[in-house]
């Protein structure tokens, strides 16, 4: 997965996110709500002087942050796209008790200490992770070993119709091939953690086809697979859906899809610790 232009692609969807990310704000209240009460950790790492801090994940606009900083001491708002953070600082100003950090967070032991963070929060940002091994080794190390991880990801099968679409037209590639949940509990496994979860699906309707295409777009998610070819030869990025092959997709969509214009957002909320 190419993260330069993972960033590029959420950088440039900063300014119109919030305008799309209805069924993502509808995620997240419901992320927010199975959060369990967060008590101060009792970390003999930590000294009393320490503030308690939650490191929002893939932050985006900084939805969740009236949220978190009400439940922590300090936020740590991180995401990977610094226009993403321009418009959370923006928005949030009046909140005080918020650092933003742009950073990859697959590679959070190159910001933070090990075992330094006490809890860490994201809502619909990990799926985008270079894999979940990777990501859940790199959230255990920077863990406190009596802190806690609650982390909404978009599972398979998402969007699962939508890329049958268009794989009928030989454009399979333009939808992200989501990581199942069995492949999250065994990265979870293998990193020594232990977990709890809930799932849940959510379902967002359109109009037509287009608005459909474009609510995907809106928010930077049509990459790293994106229609117009994300990781796709200069040459064959220059190759543009005909209106024949849009119309063959959007019946080919309607078949699988019941007759309607709709996508399903399947969810996992992890909850992580360290074993004792």
């Amino acid at each position: 997965m190419d993260k330069l232009k993972v960033a590029s692609a959420f950088g440039h969807a900063a300014s119109r996110y919030n305008h799309f990310a209805q069924v993502q704000q509808r995620i997240l209240e419901w992320s927010l709500s199975h959060v369990p009460p967060l008590a101060r950790a009792n970390d003999s790492s930590l000294s009393a002087s320490d503030p308690t801090c939650i490191v929002d994940l893939g932050c985006g606009t900084g939805r969740a942050i009236p949220e978190l900083s009400k439940m922590a001491e300090k936020v740590i708002a991180l995401d990977i796209a610094q226009p993403m953070l321009d418009v959370a600082a923006e928005q949030y100003s009046y909140i005080n008790n918020i650092q933003y950090q742009c950073a990859d967070f697959d590679q959070l032991s190159l910001h933070f200490q090990p075992h330094s963070i006490q809890c860490l929060f994201s809502s619909m940002s990990l799926q985008w992770s270079e894999s979940p091994q990777t990501l859940i080794q790199s959230i255990a190390g920077v863990l406190s070993k009596s802190g806690s991880a609650h982390l909404t990801i978009l599972i398979a099968p998402s969007f699962s119709r939508l890329k049958l679409a268009w794989k009928s037209i030989g454009r399979g590639h333009a939808v992200h091939d989501f990581a199942s949940l069995p492949n999250w509990l065994a990265a979870i496994k293998q990193a020594g953690l232990s977990v709890e979860y809930a799932q849940e699906t959510f379902i967002d309707f359109y109009p037509d086809f287009a608005s459909m295409l474009h609510s995907i777009k809106g928010v930077g998610a049509h990459t790293p697979d994106t229609v117009t070819g994300g990781h796709q030869s200069l040459q064959e990025q220059q190759v543009r859906l005909s209106k024949r092959q849009l119309k063959q997709a959007r019946a080919a969509f309607l078949a699988l899809n019941k007759g309607h214009f709709s996508l399903d957002y399947h969810v996992v909320q992890l909850h992580l610790r360290h074993r004792t």
